[in-house]
This record gives structure tokens, C-alpha cells and sequence, in this order.
């Protein structure tokens, strides 16, 4: 009994030895890396090429699907990023814009967007009526500056109070909201001269 008292005393007073009240200078254990610690890209900076001959993996079914291959490795920049190789905004849109397009366009920024933009991207949005700030008019001159490449930034990663919706939203369905909002600026900053011939009789 008093061999078992005196393995406790001790077993007590390495343990509190162990507590010394102060940080270590010694780096801490790091047990499962885990590829925590290795030489990464820069913050923000484009990926680099995938080496040739590697299959990318990413979803269950990437081996046999090479369109899952292309959104794992996003090697297409404009597409994926509105930027060029040189890190510059793209000043167009890399799909083909047509009613079809548009129209896609016009039921997701209903869905995402208008509540805030309002569906004419006036900025009177029910959200925003006294409620939040009022994002200014896609008519904006700011707005009508920004590239093509850039809007699509914008609804992808957001722009200060605004969120991003790269999460919501695949690639094509964002480049299809920048279109739409390009025929939202057009409907509310054309004149007569933008009107065909044949349909300005049709004015009221």
C-alpha cells in the first residue's frame, strides 16, 4: 500500500511538473500532416498546368467522364475565371449568347439576384427597401465599365456586402446572368437610333 501511495505522489508531481504555466519554444508535434505544410501557390494566383498524362481525381466517376475531368482542373481560365492566361478581365462573354442563353440568364438572376437588383437591376429590390444597402442601377456608368470577365468575378465571388454565388451557381449559368444583365443595361440605356426601321412604329 504505501509502495502504491508513493507511485501516485509521483505520478501527481510529474503530471503538474508537465503544467508550467508558460508557452513552449519547441514547434508542437504535428502528428497527421496531412499536406498541411508544403510549397502551395500563392493566395489568389492562377493554378498552375496539370502536368501531362495525370488524370485528374475528383468525383467518383472522373476516370471515365472527361467533362468531370474539365471542371476538377479548370484549366480553361476564361471560362472558370473570366481571365486570360496574363490575368486580365475578359471583355466578352466565351459562349454563345442566344435567346435560349438569355433566357437562362433571365431565370436565375429571378432567383438569385432580383431580390436585391429588383428584376429590372434598377436596385429596388424588395431586400433592400429600407432594410439594406441599395446596390446602384446596373445602368451605372461604374457598372457599364466593368468587363465582361468581371461581372462574372462578381457573381462568383461577390463584391463587398454582396455574396458570391459560386456555390449556387455553375460556371454557365453565372456567364448567363452576365448576359442577361448586358440586355438589362441595354433595354434601359438605348435610344430610337438602337431601334430597327421596321419596329419603331411599333413605340409608343
Amino acid at each position: 500500500m504505501h509502495k502504491n501511495r508513493v507511485v501516485f505522489c509521483l505520478l501527481v508531481i510529474f503530471i503538474l511538473g508537465g503544467c508550467r504555466g508558460w508557452r513552449s519554444e519547441k514547434p508542437p508535434i504535428h502528428v497527421n500532416p496531412n499536406m498541411d505544410f508544403q510549397a502551395s501557390y500563392k493566395a489568389q494566383e492562377q493554378p498552375m498546368d496539370i502536368p501531362e498524362n495525370t488524370v485528374p481525381w475528383g468525383f467518383d466517376r472522373s476516370f471515365s467522364d472527361s467533362s468531370s475531368r474539365k471542371d476538377i482542373i479548370k484549366k480553361d481560365s476564361v471560362y472558370y475565371y473570366g481571365k486570360n492566361r496574363a490575368g486580365s478581365w475578359v471583355s466578352k462573354i466565351p459562349l454563345e449568347v442566344n435567346y435560349e442563353f438569355l433566357n437562362r440568364g433571365r431565370e436565375r438572376f429571378n432567383i438569385f439576384c432580383s431580390s436585391c437588383h429588383g428584376k429590372d437591376g434598377s436596385g429596388n429590390g424588395p431586400v433592400v427597401q429600407g432594410r439594406w444597402i441599395k446596390p446602384v442601377p446596373y445602368w451605372h456608368e461604374r457598372v457599364m465599365a466593368y468587363p465582361d470577365g468581371q461581372l462574372y468575378n462578381i457573381v462568383s465571388e461577390g463584391i463587398r456586402s454582396m455574396p458570391g454565388y459560386k456555390q449556387q451557381l455553375k460556371e454557365s449559368d453565372r456567364w448567363a446572368i452576365v448576359a442577361y444583365l448586358r440586355a438589362l443595361q441595354k433595354s434601359n440605356t438605348a435610344t430610337l437610333s438602337d431601334v430597327p426601321l421596321d419596329k419603331r412604329s411599333q413605340l409608343k
